[in-house]
């Protein structure tokens, strides 16, 4: 059988993408809204000599069904989709490489947990014994402290066994182990393709922005100065044209304090808190320029609970505390700061980072 599998002439509302060339023993990593993802996985798995996803039937009554009925119902429609004879195959192995015990298949599948049934999933693409796997969120239901196992385990039987995977996952650390590059899928376009270190640090789209903690612009490169759409905030570049900025999370410095002698520079704006969020370890704030003229729309982390503060030397800093300036203590902050405040912006523009479009 041929070692590469062509993801020429992928289906994407209706319109064709290259996803270029998966060798045999890689996987190809899909990011993106899960309805566009998930389309284009289902595209590949349409393809000759590729496995069908696993999916569990939704239902009451579905949950009842035996895991070896399932098992072999999927195994059926594999065989139509890949020409591997696998029906009549006995799935054991494929349930021991992915730490399920064979007597798994006497169970229910409303009696598996979200891990066991990812498992499962993984367990049942395997036994179909197609070369070209196509799956949807494989990881997404497993628990962290089991997760990075379980992708380490897939990924080594790929490249031992010389399987070709498309996948689907938002997850930044699933994409480690996408060694044929990554997709970043959004708004039914296909925004980006690349190793994921160049889909991450140079991201075109806002999901890869989103996951690796950076604010993203389109921007312009003129005469040595880069300037981001209308605003006064702009840095010293080399390049020249139309080029993308980012800016991370905590590349500003607020203050409800317009006069704040912890500014530096001559680029603070008035701002808006139009959105407050968690994100991990971090609160965070979604702002908007008073005047786009001068200010940035960006998100900036607020404080920190992991307990990092914005300097180590600084007595006075509460726990978390990453802008003194809206208050010394977490407690401050939430007294302070809420939708509708008003704040002061300085940007750090050292560390705009950008890149050209094309």
């Amino acid at each position: 059988m041929n070692d590469e599998l062509s993801l020429a002439g992928l289906q994407l509302d209706g319109r064709e993408i290259d996803l270029g060339r998966l060798r045999a023993g890689t996987m190809l990593g899909l990011m993106g809204s899960p309805d566009s993802t998930t389309s284009v996985v289902l595209s590949a798995a349409a393809l000759p000599h590729v496995a069908p996803p696993p999916r569990f039937p939704t239902g009451r009554r579905s949950g009842r069904l035996r895991v070896r009925s399932w098992m072999k119902s999927y195994l059926r429609e594999a065989d139509a989709g890949s020409g591997e004879a696998a029906s009549a195959a006995d799935p054991s192995a494929a349930l021991t490489s992915f730490g399920l015990r064979p007597d798994v298949l006497r169970r229910r599948l409303d009696d598996l947990d979200a891990t066991d049934r990812a498992r499962l999933a993984l367990a049942a693409a395997w036994a179909s014994g197609a070369k070209w796997l196509a799956l949807i969120d494989p990881f997404g239901s497993v628990p962290g402290h089991l997760r990075t196992g379980l992708r380490g385990r897939f990924a080594e039987l790929v490249a031992q066994e010389g399987r070709g995977v498309v996948f689907s996952s938002n997850s930044l650390t699933d994409h480690t182990i996408a060694e044929a590059g990554v997709a970043d899928i959004e708004k039914d376009q296909l925004v980006a393709l690349g190793s994921l270190e160049q889909i991450v640090t140079e991201p075109r789209g806002s999901l890869p922005a989103e996951l690796s903690g950076v604010n993203v612009y389109s921007g312009l490169a003129r005469k040595g100065w880069l300037s981001i759409g209308h605003s006064a905030v702009r840095a010293r570049t080399e390049l020249d044209g139309k080029v993308f900025v980012t800016l991370g999370w905590r590349a500003a410095l607020l203050s409800l304090d317009e006069h704040d002698p912890a500014f530096t520079s001559a680029t603070v704006f008035e701002a808006i808190v139009t959105g407050l969020r968690d994100r991990g370890s971090c609160l965070q704030a979604k702002l908007s320029p008073v005047d786009t003229e001068m200010g940035l729309a960006l998100d900036v982390d607020l404080a920190d609970l992991a307990g990092v503060p914005r300097t180590q030397t600084d007595p006075t800093i509460g726990f978390g505390v990453l802008h003194p300036g809206l208050g010394a203590t977490i407690s401050e902050l939430r007294a302070n700061v809420k939708v509708g405040t008003h704040v002061f912006v300085e940007v750090d523009t050292s560390a705009l980072h950008a890149y050209p479009v094309e």
